[in-house]
């Protein structure tokens, strides 16, 4: 598995937060908590940012042989 990003730490934080976001879809939910990701200020941004380098790092440890690469898409 991949360490999560600041955006994707964000977005489950904020999926927890809004109950009013349940039982919509996902890309529904991903449009609008993408443009409250937008409109928050560098200090909350900043602080998702440290929380996703904070997982990178227990990652690192915990797999340490992990490298990602990405599977080239199938010929139809």
């Amino acid at each position: 598995p991949r360490p999560r990003n600041a955006w994707i730490i964000y977005r489950c934080a904020k999926v927890e937060e809004l109950t009013q976001l349940r039982g919509m879809r996902q890309s529904e939910i991903s449009q609008i908590v993408g443009q409250m990701w937008r409109d928050e200020t560098a200090e909350v941004r900043t602080e998702f940012e440290r929380l996703s380098d904070i997982e990178k790092a227990e990652h690192q440890i915990a797999y340490a042989a992990y490298r990602f690469r990405p599977m080239k898409k199938a010929h139809k």
